[in-house]
C-alpha cells in the first residue's frame, strides 16, 4: 500500500511541471484576440504571442505589450505599432486583473462589447485613432474602477449615453474626434473626479448642459467643432474652476448684445478661453471700459458677429494671445497693445475688421505675431522694434514708400504687406532681415529694379513681388538661390533673359516659378534643367522664342507648365513629364504633333494660336476643333430640314429685331404689337449661338422698348413698312453681328420659346446640380416654357417656368465657349457654396452631347436689371430712381463684390448694370453674371473683355495686356463705372456731347469735375433730392468714391474700402 501511495506522489511531482503549462484563461483570450490581427508590420504580436513561451507561474509576461500581476495579465499595451484587423475586445473580459488596456494608435477596427462593463478591474483604457464604430453601449457606466478613458479619433456613433455620469472614479474622457451626435447628457454632475473631459470634433447639438460648474475637479473642458447651439454658460465660467475652456466653432449665441461683459468678471482661474467661430453679438465694452480680464493668458474671440470699439487692455497683465479676427470691431487700434513692455502679449490678431487710424509704430518688447490685416489702417508704414517674428499689414490703406524697413526689428521671419498702395523703389537692405523666411509685397505699385539684396536674405525661402510696376532684369543670383522655393514676380514690366549663373555646382530648392506677364524674351536656356525640384512653372505672356528646349522633360517634379503667350517655335519635348497636372501652350508658333502623352490635355491647350501644330485627337474638318465633337448620332433627313427651316425662322426673327431697335431710336415711339409664335429653343439657339453675340445691354436703346414686361400682355413687333425693308439688309460678314451702338441687349420678354432636348439622341447629356435647392429632370427642363431674356458675348438667356411654377434663368452658352468638360465640372463645383444676399444663386449645369449643348441654371430675379431702371428711355420700368434706391443699389452691389473678392476669393469680371438685378419691391440688388470666365476658353474670355470695352466697363490695364484676365481691381474699375451711372442716369456706352465735342461718360464726368461742376453730372431726374442737402453731400460723397474706383490700378482701392465707404454715406 505504502509503494502505491509512493508511485502516485512520485507520479503528481514528476507531472507538475506539465500541468502548469497548459493553457490559462488570460492566454486562451489573448491568443483568441490574436486570431484577429490581418498585419503586424513589426511582427510585435505574431512573432512573440506563442504558447511556447510561457512563464513558470503561467503568465506571458514574455509576450510583447503584456504586463503581468502574478499569474494574472494586468496589462495590454499596443499602442503604435501599425497593427491592422478586427479587434474582438469581448475577449478581454476573461482577463478578470485587467487594469490596463491600451492600443491607440494602429489601424484596428471592430466595436465596444455590450459587456465591456464585466472589466470591472480596469482603470485605463486607449484605444484612440483606430477604426473602431458602432454605438458607445450603456454598460460603460459600470466601469467604476475606470480613472481614463479615450475613445478619440475613431467612428463612434450615436449618443454619448447617459450612463457615463456613473463613473464615478473618471479622471479624463476623450471621446473627441468620432461621429457621435444628439444632445450631451443632461447630469453629469456624477463625474466628481473628473479633470478634463474632452468632447470636440463631433456631432453634438442642443445647448451645453447646466451644471458643469459643479464639476469641481474639472480643469480642461473642449466642447470645440460641434453643433451645439443656445447661449454660452457664462454663470459657469465666471463660477467654476476650470483653467482650459473651449467653445470654438459652435453655433452658440449671445442672449443679449451686452452679455459680453462676462470678461470683466470671469474666473481668475480661466487661463484659456476659445469662443471663436460662434455667432456671438456684442461689444467688449459695455459703457465704460473694462479694467480686467480676469488672467486669461489666450482670449480667442475670432470669427463671430462682434462689434463696437475696443477697449484700451491698460490694466491686462496676464494676457499672453489675444485673437478678434473677423469681426466687426470698429475704431482704432488701442496703442496700449502696441507700446512698450506694458504688457506680456506675444501674439495679437486684430485682421478682418473695420479698424481704421494711423499706426506710427510698434515698439512692444513681447509681441512676435502681429495680424493688422484686411482693416482700414492707413498713413505711412509704422517703425517697428522690439521682438517681432511675424508681421501681416496686407489689404489695407497704408501708403508711401517702404524706406522704413531699414529700420525694422532683425528678428523678423515673415512680411507681408501686400494690397496697400506703397510706391516707390524696394530698399537695397539686407541686414534686417538675415532671419526673413517669406516677403510678400505684392499688389501695390513699387517700381524701379528688384535690389541685389533679396539674393542675401539667407533664410529667405518664399518671395512674392507680383502685381507692381517693378522693371529691368531679375538679379542674377536670385533664381539660383540655395533657400528660395517659391518666386511670384508675375505682372510687372520685367526684362531680359533667364540665366541660371553656377547653377550646375548647388543644391537648388526652387519649387514655384511664376514670371509670367512680364517683357522676358530670348530662348529658355537649358540649365534650367538644374531646377529638378520645380513643381510649377509659368512664363506664359512673355516674349520668349525659339523652341522649348530638351532640358524642360528633365523637370520630373514638375507638375503645372504654362507656356502660353510666347513666340516659341518648332515642336513639343516628346518626353516631357508625365506627372503633369496642367499645361497649356496655346498662342504660340509651335508645329509639328503634340506628343502622345501630353495629348490628356484638352486641345484649348494646344489652340488658339500654334497654326501649324497638330492635335490628333481633332476631327479632321477643324485642326481646331475640340476633340470628340464629330462623334454624334447622324441626323434624319427630316430632322436636318426642321432645323434648317427654323434657322431661317430664327434668323428672320432677329433680322427684325435689329431694325426695331434701329427704328425705335429714331422715332423714339412705340411699334404696333402682336403676338409671337412659339418657336424650338434648342434649334433656335443652335443657330443664333453660332453668331457671336455682342452684348450691348446699357445703350440707347432699351430692351424694354423692344418687348413687354409681363407674361401675358403682347410682344412688340415690327411694324409693316420696318417688315418691307427686312429684304435689304445684310450683316456686315466682318462684324459679330449686324449692330448699332445705340443698341441695347434685349432684356425682356422676346417671344415664347421651348427648351426642347426630348428626342433621344438630346437625352444623352447630364444635369449636374450645385446644390439641392431644386431637382428636376432633363424631360422636365426640356418642357419648361421659355422666354429670351437676352443676348450676351456667352450666349443667349431664358427664363423657363418649370412645371410646379417656379422661374430659372437658363443661359445657353455659344458654342465654343464652354471650357473641355472636365475643367469646366471641376471650375462649376466652385460656385456650389456661393450664397449670398446679394448675389444671385447659381444651381446647375446642363452638359449635352453637342458643342453647343451647354445650359447654365441660376436662380430667376424680377423685376428686372438696373439698366431697365436707370436709363431715360421709352420703356423704362417704373418712375426714376431716387437718390436714396441708387445709394442702396451701390451699397448692395459692392457688399455682394465683397463677398465674391474675399470670402470666395473670385473677381466678378463681368460687372455692368445689365449684370445687377433688382429684386422684389425693395429693389434689393444682386450681381449676376458672376465668375463665367472661370467656365471659359481663353477666347471666350478675352472675348468677353472686348466687349466690356465697347460698352465703357472695362478697365484699362485689361486693354493693355496680351493675356487679359479678369481681376479684383478690374471689377473695382466697373463698379466705378456703374456707380458714375448711377449719378448721371446715363449709360457707359453713350456718347455724351460736351463743348469739347463728343466725349464718354467716364471723361465727361472727369471734364466737369476738372471744371469744379461735378454737381452737373447728377441726373436731373433726381432734382426733388438736389433740395436736400444731406442727399447732395452723399452724391458728392459717392462721386468722390467714384473716381477713385477709376484711378488707375495701382491707386485703386480695394472693394473693401469702397463698401466700407459707401456704407458711410
Amino acid at each position: 500500500m505504502m509503494g502505491l501511495l509512493g508511485g502516485f506522489l512520485l507520479f503528481l511531482l514528476l507531472a507538475s511541471p506539465a500541468l502548469g503549462q497548459l493553457p490559462s484563461q488570460d492566454i486562451l483570450a489573448l491568443l483568441a484576440f490574436k486570431k484577429g490581427i490581418t498585419h503586424d508590420p513589426s511582427g510585435y504580436i505574431t512573432d512573440s504571442w506563442n504558447d511556447e513561451s510561457i512563464d513558470f507561474n503561467g503568465c506571458p509576461a514574455s509576450w510583447n505589450g503584456i504586463v503581468c500581476n502574478g499569474a494574472s495579465v494586468a496589462g495590454v499595451v499596443l499602442d503604435g505599432h501599425g497593427i491592422s484587423g478586427v479587434a474582438d475586445l469581448s475577449v478581454f473580459a476573461n482577463l478578470t486583473m485587467l487594469v490596463k488596456l491600451s492600443m491607440a494608435n494602429n489601424n484596428l477596427s471592430g466595436s465596444l462589447p455590450s459587456k465591456v462593463g464585466s472589466l470591472k478591474s480596469l482603470k485605463f483604457m486607449d484605444i484612440s485613432n483606430n477604426q473602431f464604430s458602432g454605438p458607445i453601449p450603456e454598460d460603460i457606466g459600470n466601469l467604476r474602477s475606470l480613472q481614463n478613458l479615450s475613445l478619440a479619433g475613431n467612428n463612434f456613433s450615436g449618443p454619448l449615453p447617459d450612463s457615463i455620469d456613473g463613473l464615478m472614479s473618471l479622471q479624463s474622457l476623450d471621446v473627441s474626434g468620432n461621429s457621435l451626435s444628439g444632445p450631451l447628457p443632461a447630469d453629469l454632475k456624477g463625474l466628481k473626479s473628473l479633470v478634463a473631459l474632452n468632447l470636440s470634433r463631433n456631432a453634438f447639438t442642443k445647448g451645453i448642459p447646466a451644471g458643469l460648474g459643479l464639476l469641481v475637479n474639472l480643469q480642461s473642458l473642449d466642447l470645440s467643432w460641434n453643433q451645439l447651439d443656445g447661449g454660452v454658460d457664462w454663470k459657469f465660467l465666471i463660477e467654476s474652476a476650470v483653467a482650459h475652456v473651449d467653445f470654438s466653432r459652435n453655433l452658440l449665441t449671445s442672449t443679449t448684445p451686452k452679455e459680453l461683459k462676462f470678461l470683466a468678471d470671469i474666473s481668475e482661474t480661466v487661463l484659456y478661453l476659445n469662443l471663436s467661430n460662434n455667432k456671438l453679438t456684442g461689444s467688449l465694452i459695455d459703457g465704460v471700459e473694462l479694467s480686467t480680464f480676469g488672467r486669461l493668458k489666450v482670449l480667442d474671440l475670432s470669427n463671430n458677429q462682434l462689434s463696437g470699439d475696443l477697449p484700451g487692455f491698460n490694466y491686462v497683465y496676464d494676457l499672453e494671445v489675444l485673437r478678434l479676427a473677423n469681426n466687426a470691431f470698429t475704431g482704432f487700434v488701442p496703442s496700449g497693445l502696441l507700446k512698450g513692455d506694458s504688457l506680456v502679449l506675444s501674439e495679437l490678431d486684430l485682421s478682418a475688421n473695420n479698424l481704421t487710424g494711423h499706426i506710427n509704430m510698434i515698439t512692444s518688447t513681447t509681441l512676435q505675431i502681429l495680424n493688422l490685416s484686411s482693416n482700414a489702417l492707413f498713413g505711412d508704414l509704422p517703425l517697428l522694434s522690439g521682438s517681432c517674428t511675424v508681421l501681416d499689414l496686407s489689404n489695407n490703406k497704408f501708403r508711401g514708400n517702404l524706406s522704413v524697413i531699414a529700420k525694422w526689428t532683425s528678428d523678423l521671419e515673415y512680411v507681408d504687406l501686400s494690397q496697400n498702395n506703397l510706391t516707390g523703389t524696394i530698399p537695397d537692405v539686407s541686414s534686417q532681415f538675415l532671419r526673413l523666411n517669406c516677403l510678400n509685397l505684392s499688389h501695390n505699385a513699387l517700381s524701379d529694379a528688384i535690389p541685389e539684396a533679396v539674393v542675401q536674405y539667407p533664410k529667405l525661402t518664399v518671395l512674392d513681388l507680383s502685381s507692381n510696376q517693378l522693371h529691368g532684369p531679375i538679379p542674377a543670383d536670385l533664381l539660383t538661390s540655395s533657400m528660395l522655393q517659391e518666386l511670384y514676380i508675375q505682372d510687372n514690366m520685367l526684362f531680359g533673359g533667364l540665366s541660371f549663373p553656377g547653377s550646375s555646382s548647388k543644391n537648388l530648392s526652387l519649387q514655384v516659378l511664376d514670371i509670367s506677364g512680364n517683357h522676358f524674351n530670348g530662348s529658355l536656356p537649358d540649365d534650367i534643367s538644374s531646377l529638378s525640384g520645380l513643381r510649377v512653372l509659368d512664363i506664359s505672356a512673355n516674349n520668349f522664342s525659339g523652341p522649348l528646349p530638351a532640358a524642360v522633360s528633365k523637370l520630373g517634379a514638375l507638375t503645372d507648365l504654362d507656356m502660353s503667350t510666347n513666340q516659341f517655335t518648332g515642336p513639343l519635348p516628346e518626353d516631357l513629364p508625365d506627372n503633369l497636372l496642367s499645361f497649356n501652350a496655346s498662342y504660340n508658333d509651335l508645329s509639328g504633333v503634340v506628343p502622345e502623352n501630353l495629348r490628356k490635355f484638352p486641345e484649348s491647350s494646344f489652340h488658339p494660336g500654334n497654326s501649324k501644330l497638330e492635335y490628333p485627337a481633332s476631327s479632321s474638318g477643324s485642326g481646331n476643333s475640340p476633340s470628340g465633337s464629330g462623334g454624334g448620332k447622324s441626323l434624319s433627313t427630316g430632322a436636318k430640314i426642321g432645323i434648317v427651316a427654323a434657322s431661317i425662322v430664327i434668323l428672320v426673327i432677329l433680322i427684325l429685331i435689329a431694325i426695331v431697335c434701329h427704328y425705335k431710336r429714331i422715332s423714339r415711339q412705340f411699334p404696333s404689337s402682336e403676338k409671337v409664335s412659339d418657336k424650338n429653343l434648342h434649334r433656335a439657339t443652335k443657330d443664333s449661338a453660332s453668331m457671336k453675340g455682342k452684348d450691348n445691354k446699357g445703350g440707347l436703346v432699351s430692351a424694354d422698348e423692344l418687348v413687354t414686361p409681363r407674361k401675358g400682355s403682347t410682344s412688340e413687333a415690327p411694324s409693316q413698312e420696318e417688315k418691307s425693308a427686312v429684304g435689304g439688309f445684310s450683316p456686315s460678314k466682318g462684324s459679330r453681328y449686324s449692330w448699332s451702338p445705340d443698341s441695347g441687349e434685349a432684356y425682356g420678354q422676346e417671344g415664347l420659346a421651348r427648351l426642347d432636348v426630348r428626342s433621344p439622341d438630346r437625352l444623352a447629356g447630364e444635369l449636374h446640380f450645385l446644390d439641392e435647392t431644386i431637382t428636376l429632370t432633363p424631360e422636365e427642363l426640356s418642357r419648361a416654357p421659355a422666354e429670351v431674356l437676352g443676348r450676351s458675348s456667352h450666349g443667349t438667356s431664358y427664363r423657363a417656368t418649370l412645371e410646379n411654377g417656379v422661374f430659372l434663368t437658363v443661359k445657353w452658352l455659344r458654342e465654343g465657349v464652354a471650357r473641355p468638360k472636365k475643367e469646366f465640372a471641376k471650375e462649376a463645383k466652385k460656385f456650389a457654396n456661393i450664397r449670398h444676399p446679394n448675389v444671385v444663386g447659381l444651381r446647375g449645369y446642363y452638359w449635352g452631347p453637342t458643342p453647343h449643348e451647354k445650359l447654365i441654371l441660376s436662380d430667376y430675379v424680377a423685376p428686372g436689371s438696373l439698366a431697365s431702371f436707370l436709363y431715360d428711355r421709352p420703356g423704362r420700368r417704373g418712375p426714376p430712381l431716387t437718390w436714396a434706391q441708387r445709394l442702396k443699389i451701390a451699397v448692395d452691389v459692392a457688399r455682394g463684390l465683397n463677398y465674391l473678392h474675399f470670402d470666395r476669393a473670385m473677381p466678378h469680371g463681368n460687372l455692368k448694370a445689365t449684370n445687377i438685378l433688382l429684386d422684389g419691391l425693395d429693389l434689393n440688388a444682386r450681381v449676376a453674371d458672376y465668375c463665367l470666365h472661370r467656365l471659359m476658353t481663353q477666347a471666350g474670355v478675352v472675348e468677353q473683355i472686348l466687349d466690356l470695352g465697347v460698352l465703357g466697363y472695362r478697365a484699362p490695364e485689361l486693354a493693355a495686356s496680351k493675356k487679359p484676365s479678369p481681376s479684383f481691381k478690374s471689377d473695382v474699375y466697373a463698379f466705378g463705372v456703374v456707380l458714375l451711372e448711377l449719378l448721371t442716369g446715363r449709360c457707359a456706352g453713350d456718347v455724351v456731347s460736351a463743348s469739347e465735342g463728343g466725349v464718354d461718360l467716364i471723361d465727361w464726368v472727369r471734364l466737369r469735375v476738372a471744371e469744379g461742376r461735378g454737381s452737373d453730372c447728377f441726373d436731373s431726374a433726381m432734382a426733388s433730392d438736389s433740395e436736400n442737402q444731406q442727399a447732395v453731400k452723399g452724391m458728392k460723397e459717392a462721386l468722390g468714391i467714384a473716381l477713385r474706383c477709376i484711378r488707375p490700378v495701382s491707386e485703386r482701392p480695394g472693394i473693401k474700402s469702397v463698401y466700407e465707404d459707401l456704407s458711410s454715406i
